[in-house]
C-alpha cells in the first residue's frame, strides 16, 4: 500500500528543491597565504639581498605579508638589506596584493571560460559594490585599465618631477624610483626605496601632491572611479546623463570630511611641535600629506614617533576607518562609518528607517556595518592584548611610548597602513607573528566577510514573540 507523502509541508519540499550554489570561501585566504609563502621564498634567495646582508626567515615572512597585504611595515631597513632584485620582488608582491582578490577571482573565472553563477555574481557585488549597467567582465576590464592608467600617469609625473629636481641623475634610476613609488602609492602600500623615505623630498610640495593624488585615487575605490565613467555630467537629459551611486556619494563625502579633519587636527596638534620653525606652506603640505597617508598608505615625511599623543590618537581613528569599499585600502571603510552614523542618527531622531541622500538603507546593511565594526574592533583589541603579553614580558626591551606605541602598531597593522612609532624593528618573534596575523586579517577578513554575507539568506518560518528590553 502506497503512503501519500505530505508534499504540502515546507520541510518536505525543501528536500526536493535544488540547492542554490554558494561561493567557496577557501580560495580567498589560501590564495593570499600561497602568495605570501612564495614571496618570502623569493626574498630569501641570495640575489634578493645585498652582499654581506642576510634576511632571517621570520623577517622574510613579515616583509612578504606586509607587501601582499599592502601595509608597508618592515622590521628591517629594506634600502640596506634588500638588493634591487629584492625591491623588484617586493613591488611585484605589492602590485599583486593591491589588485586584490576581486579582480583576481574574475580573471580566473574568465580565463577558465566559465560563466559566473548568480551566487558568484552576488559575491562579486558584495566585495566591490553594486554598480548599475556594469557586468563583471566590464568591471574587470575597466579595473585593469584604471590601474594601468593611474600608475602610468603617476610614474610619468614622478619621473618629470624627479628629473627636474635631479637633472644630473641616471635616467634609468629615476624611472625605477618613479615606477616603484607610483605603484606603492596607488596601491596604498607605504614602501619606499629611498634611504630617508619621502622625507628627502619633504620640501617639494609638487612631488608630495602627486603622491597624495595617487593615494587618494587608490583609496577612493575602483567602483567609484568606474561609476564616474558612467556618469556624463555634461548631458542635460537625466536618462542619458546617468547618476552617481549612493556608495560613490558616501565614499566621496566621508573621504573629504576625514581628509579635512586629519589636516586640521595635524595642524592644531603639531603646529608648535613637529611642524615648528617651518613655513605655513610646508606645514599645510605636511599635515595634508599625513592625513592622506593615514588612510592606509603609510608614507610619511614627519617622524611619527615624535608626534603628540593627541595626533597619534587621531591618526589611529583615521587608520581604523581606512579607505573606501573596492579600493586598495584597508580599515572598516568609509561607507561602513557612514552607515553607522546614519543608523545612529535615525535612532536619535526616533525614525524607523535609515535614510541618506534621498535613499533608504536596509536594516540588513546597517546590521552588517555594525558587525564589521565590532569584529574589527575585537580583532584589534585581541591584538593589543597579545602584544602586551609578548612585548612587555621583556622589560629590557623598551618600547617607544609603551602601551600607546603597541596600540598604534596594532591599529596600523589591521588597517594595513604601515605607519609606526618605531615599534616594528623592536618586536620579538612572537610580536612579529601577531602583527603579521593582524595584517592578514585586516586585508583578507573584510573580503571573506563580504563574500560570506553575499550568500542567499535562508528563510526561517518561525517567528518568536516580541518583547522589549531596557537599554542605557
Amino acid at each position: 500500500m502506497l503512503t501519500r507523502l505530505p508534499f504540502n509541508n515546507v520541510k518536505w519540499l525543501s528536500v526536493f528543491q535544488p540547492q542554490r550554489k554558494e561561493p567557496d570561501l577557501r580560495p580567498l585566504p589560501l590564495g593570499f597565504l600561497c602568495l605570501i609563502v612564495l614571496g618570502a621564498l623569493a626574498l630569501l634567495l641570495p640575489w634578493s639581498q645585498r652582499s654581506g646582508q642576510s634576511l632571517a626567515v621570520i623577517d622574510a615572512l613579515f616583509l612578504a605579508t606586509s607587501a601582499v597585504c599592502v601595509t608597508g611595515l618592515s622590521p628591517v631597513d629594506i634600502t640596506v638589506v634588500l638588493s634591487g632584485a629584492g625591491h623588484a620582488v617586493l613591488i611585484v608582491l605589492v602590485q599583486l596584493g593591491g589588485i586584490g582578490i576581486v579582480t583576481a577571482s574574475l580573471a580566473l573565472v574568465m580565463l577558465g571560460g566559465e560563466r559566473l553563477s548568480l551566487a558568484d555574481e552576488s559575491a562579486v557585488q558584495a566585495t566591490i559594490g553594486r554598480l548599475q549597467r556594469a557586468s563583471p567582465a566590464e568591471l574587470f576590464r575597466y579595473s585593469c585599465l584604471l590601474v594601468a592608467l593611474c600608475e602610468t600617469a603617476g610614474a610619468s609625473s614622478l619621473y618629470w618631477r624627479l628629473q627636474t629636481s635631479l637633472p644630473d641623475a641616471d635616467p634609468l634610476h629615476l624611472v625605477w624610483l618613479a615606477v616603484f613609488h607610483s605603484i606603492s602609492a596607488f596601491c596604498n602600500a607605504g614602501f619606499s626605496i629611498l634611504p630617508a623615505g619621502l622625507s628627502a623630498w619633504r620640501n617639494d610640495a609638487v612631488l608630495l601632491g602627486i603622491v597624495d593624488l595617487l593615494v587618494i585615487a587608490g583609496g577612493i575605490g575602483l567602483l567609484s572611479l568606474i561609476n564616474v565613467r558612467y556618469y556624463h555630467f555634461w548631458r542635460r537629459d537625466p536618462r542619458r546623463r546617468g547618476r552617481l551611486a549612493l556608495q560613490t556619494k558616501l565614499a566621496a563625502s566621508v573621504s573629504v570630511l576625514l581628509l579635512a579633519a586629519g589636516t586640521l587636527g595635524g595642524l592644531l596638534f603639531e603646529w608648535n611641535h613637529t611642524l615648528a620653525d617651518e613655513t605655513a606652506g610646508h606645514r599645510l603640505s605636511w599635515a595634508f600629506f599625513h592625513s592622506v597617508n593615514a588612510r592606509t598608505a603609510g608614507l610619511n615625511v614627519v617622524d611619527t614617533g615624535a608626534m603628540q599623543p593627541a595626533t597619534l590618537l587621531l591618526t589611529m581613528f583615521l587608520m581604523f576607518v581606512g579607505g573606501s569599499p573596492g579600493s586598495f585600502a584597508g580599515g572598516i571603510k568609509t561607507v561602513t562609518l557612514a552607515v553607522l552614523f546614519c543608523t545612529a542618527r535615525a535612532a536619535l531622531l526616533r525614525r524607523e528607517t535609515v535614510e541618506v541622500f534621498g535613499r533608504r538603507i536596509s536594516p540588513r546593511t546597517s546590521g552588517t556595518a555594525l558587525m564589521v565594526a565590532m569584529l574589527s574592533l575585537t580583532a584589534v583589541m585581541i591584538g593589543i592584548g597579545s602584544l602586551m603579553l609578548t612585548e612587555f614580558a621583556e622589560p629590557a626591551a623598551a618600547r617607544p611610548d609603551g602601551l600607546l606605541g603597541l596600540t598604534f602598531e596594532a591599529v596600523s597593522a589591521f588597517g594595513t597602513v604601515g605607519l609606526s612609532t618605531g615599534v616594528t624593528g623592536l618586536l620579538s618573534t612572537g610580536g612579529k607573528f601577531i602583527v603579521m596575523t593582524l595584517m592578514f586579517l585586516g586585508r583578507v577578513g573584510p573580503l571573506v566577510l563580504a563574500v560570506y554575507l553575499a550568500r542567499p539568506v535562508r528563510p526561517w518560518h518561525v517567528r518568536h514573540p516580541e518583547e522589549e528590553v531596557s537599554l542605557g
